[in-house]
């Protein structure tokens, strides 16, 4: 008895240890699309160090995290 009790987590675990891959996976494709549009914008924005249109850079210091 006790090893199908055993048995039966054990393959419960892995279906989920399954899914949580899969979600991991899609998680990461999405990751990356969005990494690649940040990209994409920095020049639209200004992030990219560059003042926007002429525009004099702003003399307050600026943070990150």
């Amino acid at each position: 008895m006790n090893k199908e009790v055993y048995r039966f987590a054990f393959d419960e675990a892995n279906t989920e240890l399954a899914q949580i891959v899969g979600e991991f996976e899609q998680l990461r494709q999405r990751k990356e699309r969005v990494e690649k549009v940040v990209e994409a914008l920095k020049p639209l924005t200004g992030a990219d160090g560059q003042p926007l249109n002429g525009e004099k850079k702003s003399e307050s210091p600026s943070y990150s995290y």
